[in-house]
């Protein structure tokens, strides 16, 4: 029997296609091991958002490589689409395999040497097949307790800073059909909570000519018997309808955690990033969530030192985080990526402002995030209780509707379901309660 080991960088996207790789290999009896033992094979699903993204690519294949020299190097993901030939130039590089190709990826690696060439690139597959992304299928998910379900690939929106949409391609939707079965899988095999993600999730049936949208996608999926939630991964903020939080704000399946990008609150700033939105458009539209749903919890992205970014800039992008009330904020730091817009840029920051600007934002972030859960002291609230338990402290842990992190002492047989839990203390990371 092969063996095979996974090393995933990057986003919930790769996840999910990692797990879809996993399942294609199972399913022709490839034995997963971990990356720390000796495997046949590795497969590194990449990431290319940025050049550290890219460099933290290299330094796993090379690291790969050095450790196993025997073993077969299979190197995939948005880094392999973006810069296939810098990858096959990586001494030890035995496949590239594109995106694709992905769904051909366990074919091609079981078929034996003949088909192995030194950094080979199979092409089986047009690049341009809409519906051959969607070969890859899941029914778990391997280390998690919420499964991650991808309903849509691409981007259109060509942020100035964003190598992805080069890399993904343009808007594809998957079939209603296709999502209802595998959503179906997941729940028969016990998972409690999806997450519905995508490279730009808002933007689903926009390639169908809106015959299908992300509501029809929701309402189809909260009727599922035994999904007890469903969440939303990310969704940009000129994309978030009255129907949508209507429908948020009408169900109990549906939980109210918003990540909406911010990605600066100054309208310079964002008008250069090529965003499709004002930082006043932004706080309407949190504005018009709150008059419906109680206590939702936003979630962002935020970049600091784009290029122009002065101190007014920056404390512009403050003041919105801080009216905005951020219960977790996921801070970036600018760097180059070669191939966008915003690599040819003037004013690049210096990289000790963007440090300084860094470490700034995160100490408000972690104000804002204590702030939010002080709301829930002394309250009820549910959470889904992971399957493994707190490394550090080896209490239960799970996550609430509202995306709060919870620590609490009970018993092994509770993982894996919603249990009630009583707030009684808070910090910027996670919240401590008492089961009830």
């Amino acid at each position: 029997m092969k063996t095979c080991a996974f090393i995933t960088l990057g986003c919930k996207v790769n996840q999910y296609e990692t797990q879809a790789i996993r399942e294609s290999l199972a399913a022709r009896g490839f034995m997963e091991i971990s990356p720390d033992h000796a495997a046949d094979f590795y497969i590194i699903n990449t990431c290319t958002i940025t050049s550290v993204s890219d460099e933290r690519s290299r330094q796993y294949i090379r690291k790969v490589r050095r450790k196993n020299p025997s073993s077969t190097v299979v190197v995939t993901g948005c880094y392999a689409e973006a810069d296939t030939e810098t990858l096959k130039k990586i001494v030890g590089v035995d496949f590239v395999i594109t995106k694709a190709e992905e769904p051909r990826l366990a074919e091609i690696i079981s078929m034996g040497t003949e088909w192995r060439a030194p950094a080979s690139t199979i092409s089986l597959l047009d690049k341009d097949d809409e519906k051959s992304i969607y070969n890859l299928k899941i029914s778990r998910f391997k280390g998690h307790t919420r499964a991650f379900l991808k309903i849509e690939d691409g981007c259109d929106v060509y942020c100035s800073y964003c190598i992805i949409p080069y890399v993904r391609g343009e808007i594809k939707s998957r079939e209603l059909e296709e999502i209802e079965d595998e959503a179906g899988r997941l729940i028969d095999n016990g998972y409690k909570e999806i997450v519905l993600t995508g490279i730009h999730l808002g933007a689903y049936g926009r390639d169908t000519n809106r015959e299908r949208g992300l509501i029809d996608v929701i309402e189809m999926l909260i009727d599922l018997p035994g999904l007890e939630r469903l969440r939303l991964s990310s969704i940009e903020v000129n994309e978030i309808t009255d129907d949508l939080i209507n429908l948020v704000a009408g169900s109990n399946k549906i939980c109210p955690h918003f990540h909406i990008p911010l990605q600066s609150g100054d309208d310079f700033i964002l008008k250069r990033m090529n965003r499709k939105y004002t930082a006043f458009q932004y706080m309407k539209t949190l504005d018009r969530i709150h008059s419906k749903i109680v206590m939702p919890s936003f979630t962002t992205d935020v970049m600091v030192g784009f290029p122009g970014e002065k101190n007014e800039h920056f404390e512009n992008t403050i003041n919105v985080s801080k009216k905005a009330g951020f219960s977790r904020i996921h801070i970036f730091p600018f760097s180059v990526r070669k191939g966008t817009p915003a690599s040819k840029m003037h004013e690049h920051c210096a990289s000790q402002v963007i440090k300084q600007r860094k470490k700034e934002l995160e100490g408000i972030a972690e104000g804002l995030a204590v702030s939010y859960k002080k709301h829930f002291l002394n309250k009820y609230v549910d959470v889904l209780v992971e399957t493994e338990r707190d490394g550090k402290t080896n209490k239960l842990c799970g996550y609430s509707e509202r995306y709060m992190k919870a620590l609490f002492d009970g018993p092994d047989d509770i993982k894996n379901t919603i249990v009630s839990v009583l707030i009684k203390d808070v910090n910027p990371s996670f919240v401590v309660g008492i089961l009830k």
